[in-house]
């Protein structure tokens, strides 16, 4: 099985919106739950040897969307679960970091190709839009950990999400 330690940033804007992409790939899915539609994330992706993984999240935000993070991001849930990753066994050992940009303009021109191909498009989410929505969320339980983290405030230590 291939580690890969990803990074995800809960990026809100002023409104306390989040940024979310729209992604599609088929190849890509759990097999305790193999849904193989669209599906809504947030904005990271994998962290770079020797790079930390908050560095990571910050990177991401800026070279997939051009937005900015303005506070120092916070660490606070984590997890940790298998994929099919076109074909392969992947254990995703994800961080997932609160961090707040002052722009809701999005420039997507810094995706790579593989990037492109499976992005469908990007918006940003109300907390109860998400909790009420019939789409589909990464991680499943978003919109309830999302209002419980703005109504509660960053945890004192990580939460580890399910997988």
């Amino acid at each position: 099985m291939i580690e890969r330690p990803s990074a995800r940033l809960i990026l809100l804007d002023p409104q306390d919106r989040l940024f979310l992409f729209n992604v599609h790939d088929p190849d890509v899915f759990d097999p305790v739950d193999p849904y193989h539609g669209p599906l809504w994330v947030m904005i990271g992706g994998m962290v770079d040897p020797g790079e930390e993984f908050v560095d990571a999240a910050v990177r991401e935000a800026y070279e997939e969307a051009r937005l900015p993070v303005i506070d120092q991001p916070r660490w606070v849930w984590q997890r940790q679960r298998r994929m099919s990753w076109r074909g392969r066994d992947v254990l995703h050992k994800e961080r997932f970091f609160l961090a707040r940009t002052d722009r809701t303009e999005v420039d997507t021109s810094g995706l790579d190709e593989r990037e492109r191909s499976w992005t469908r498009g990007h918006h940003w989410w109300r907390p109860e839009d998400i909790a009420t929505s019939g789409e589909r969320f990464e991680p499943g339980n978003l919109g309830t950990q999302l209002v419980t983290l703005l109504r509660d405030g960053p945890p004192a230590q990580p939460i580890m999400l399910p997988p």
